[in-house]
């Protein structure tokens, strides 16, 4: 009796450490190459040697002697800055972070949206195969009357394309503007030939408006991504005011129908300086804390907000809010909204390893 059950015993224990070994072995870590790299993968915590074909995932990647990221777009691994021998450990996790939720647990002030402010916050993100950065995630009209609001992740290009007239009349109205039109008809589009709305200063002088290697097509695989809104276009009465002032002065109104591009708002820029709120005309001496604001980065550029019925404000390269004359030629960054199911595929939102983004 002895005997048989210390057979049963050792046959046990022979069955449990072959399960356990199928189970290491199954779990140990598989490597494969490509192209001259080796490769070691998991995908959910499992090993595998070859990127799944399609899918919606978090990727981080690390490579020793190299760089190493995943192209959301492409849906390749991208390896640079090669020094050696490049081994690289890829993992894709099903369970992604929504950009919206990455924003409000990192956007640092909390007024009319969750916003980024300060000298320079990890807000980038990579969006039309170029660096823009994220401004909040905003309250967004997407009805039309705009009963109600919804949130969106709002981005701005992180540099101008070029200066432009706002308008060619003595008129701030957003809609309809020359801006207006050339962004959600030319820049929207990557439209070489832009003659009718491209003007760098006042009536004659013609700029060169060519996006057809810089701009966004709604249809390709970023611009699906942005979002129809019915852009706030609240007239000014002809004073300076404080950010959550110029935000109330804004959504007093709302352009009849949707688009896709617009300009940032004063209220943007306003909200942008760190633990800043006073008036942002110069009286109220934004300038002196200019060096905290992200926004402040392109000189004299143009906001989307109105001093009065025939002056749009502008951001002035001293660091304060200032209005002039729609002809002038300032520098012009595209804003946009973002839609809510846009999710963080990889980086960090810092400017080497911006937010890579799917949807």
């Amino acid at each position: 009796m002895k005997y048989n059950k210390k057979i049963m015993i050792c046959s046990l224990f022979i069955i449990i450490s072959i399960t356990i070994l199928i189970v290491i072995s199954s779990k140990s870590t598989k490597k494969f190459n490509y192209k001259g790299s080796t490769i070691a993968l998991t995908i959910d915590g499992n090993s595998a040697t070859s990127f799944p074909t399609s899918g919606k995932y978090n990727v981080t990647v690390n490579c020793n002697n190299a760089k190493g990221r995943w192209n959301p777009k492409t849906w390749k691994l991208e390896i640079t800055k090669i020094t050696g021998t490049v081994t690289c450990d890829v993992s894709f996790n099903s369970s992604v972070t929504n950009l919206t939720t990455q924003v409000n647990n990192k956007a640092t002030r909390n007024a009319n949206g969750k916003r980024y402010q300060g000298k320079n916050p990890d807000n980038y993100i990579w969006f039309n195969d170029e660096l823009w950065r994220i401004i909040g995630n905003i309250p967004v009209c997407l009805t039309s009357g705009c009963a109600s609001t919804e949130n969106r992740v709002k981005i701005i290009r992180n540099d101008s394309i070029g200066g432009l007239v706002y308008n060619t009349t003595s008129s701030s109205t957003w809609m309809g503007s020359n801006i207006q039109n050339l962004l959600n008809t030319c820049y929207l589009g990557k439209e070489s030939l832009c003659d009718n709305y491209c003007y760098s200063y006042s009536t004659t002088v013609k700029g060169t408006c060519d996006y057809s290697s810089d701009g966004i097509v709604a249809t390709d695989y970023y611009g699906k991504m942005v979002e129809d809104v019915y852009f706030n276009v609240g007239t000014g009465d002809g004073t300076y005011k404080t950010a959550s002032n110029y935000y109330t002065q804004e959504i007093a109104t709302h352009a009849s129908s949707t688009s896709k591009i617009g300009l940032m708002y004063a209220s943007d820029w306003g909200y942008a300086i760190e633990d800043f709120t006073e008036g942002l005309g110069y009286d109220g001496s934004p300038q002196n804390s200019s060096d905290k604001n992200w926004l402040f980065s392109n000189g004299y550029e143009w906001t989307m907000s109105a001093y009065s019925s025939s002056n749009p404000l502008s951001a002035n390269g001293s660091g304060y809010l200032g209005f002039d004359s729609a002809s002038f030629g300032y520098a012009a960054r595209p804003v946009l909204y973002l839609k809510s199911n846009v999710y963080v595929v990889s980086g960090t939102g810092s400017k080497v390893d911006p937010y890579r983004i799917g949807m």
